[in-house]
């Protein structure tokens, strides 16, 4: 009897010596870090994988991912200058990097689900403090990139109060509201139509430009013929007028003979109430007279041509 005791007291004692020793020793693997809290104190943290010893019954281990983590944050609305609203897709990627200040400042429970609910209402407050500072197109201009950078240092900085180290963060889709889709479409086409009509506007303008140019130099052309015409005009009678001149002075009786043919042409099919007395009829009433003083005249020139045309005007 004394000897089955013995035997049960010695297997207590190595259950307990081996319970004591199990609860003694701790293991850390390479994605993961541990917290010693003792006495709602954390008074240790292993990082590096290995095997490590604990007070039993005192010690409270807590397991800590040392992976990249990442979350993905629901679907914002965020407002932007102006009042207008976008629907943001966004993420960001986080590795808690002192673990011993994540687990002072997080409420209980486990750590990554409290790390999302801590970092997500952080980063929902930067990402609406940079867009509310930008105009309605930033988002979808080539800004977009520094809007990151900047939701990340913004973020950075509260997230490093938690002992967290931001490490990306990435818009995925900028998606605008129904309204203001509707709103955009409407500005969109009253833009383009304000382009069209500045350029119809453009275009009319160079049509006006170029029909003027063109009437300039059209007068500017007419304006010249006229004048060269007038010129030539002028040149033509100034030497119809020497020749006439010139012609009297050779025979006196000839060009008062042609001046009144010339007369006497012009007003055929004329009517004209008139003295037969008149000097206009001298060549009618002394035709004879006047067609022998012509001959001799034109005798004395030589001119053959003449005496045709005065014979034949005299048998007419």
């Amino acid at each position: 009897m004394m000897q089955q005791s013995r035997f049960l007291f010695m297997l207590s004692a190595i259950v307990l010596i081996l319970m004591v020793l199990w609860m003694s020793v701790f293991i850390v693997y390479p994605r993961q870090q541990v917290a010693i809290k003792r006495f709602g104190q954390i008074v240790k943290v292993e990082s590096d994988p290995g095997i490590y010893l604990k007070m039993p019954f005192v010690d409270k281990r807590i397991v800590v991912d040392n992976r990249l983590l990442r979350y993905d944050v629901p679907t914002q609305s965020v407002q932007v200058r102006g009042g207008a609203y976008y629907e943001v897709d966004a993420f960001f990627i986080y590795r808690i990097t002192d673990p011993k200040l994540f687990l002072q400042r997080i409420a209980s429970g486990r750590p990554q689900i409290a790390a999302r609910e801590n970092l997500a209402p952080r980063f929902i407050d930067a990402l609406r403090a940079v867009y509310g500072k930008r105009e309605f197109k930033a988002a979808l201009s080539d800004e977009r990139v520094a809007m990151m950078a900047e939701v990340q240092r913004q973020f950075s900085v509260d997230a490093g109060s938690l002992g967290i180290t931001i490490v990306d963060v990435r818009i995925r889709k900028t998606d605008l509201t129904d309204a203001v889709s509707e709103d955009v479409y409407r500005q969109m086409a009253a833009e383009r139509e304000a382009v069209a009509e500045n350029i119809r506007a453009r275009g009319q303008q160079e049509r006006d430009r170029i029909v003027a140019e063109a009437n300039r130099e059209y007068e500017e052309i007419v304006a010249a013929a006229k004048r060269d015409a007038e010129i030539t005009r002028g040149e033509g009678q100034a030497e119809s007028i020497r020749l006439l001149l010139k012609a009297r002075e050779a025979n006196p009786s000839f060009y008062d003979f042609w001046l009144a043919m010339e007369q006497y042409k012009n007003l055929e099919h004329t009517s004209m109430v008139i003295s037969p007395n008149e000097d206009f009829f001298f060549y009618f009433r002394n035709f004879p007279q006047a067609k022998g003083k012509l001959s001799s005249t034109m005798n004395t020139t030589g001119n053959n041509e003449l005496n045709k045309a005065v014979s034949k005007f005299g048998g007419e």
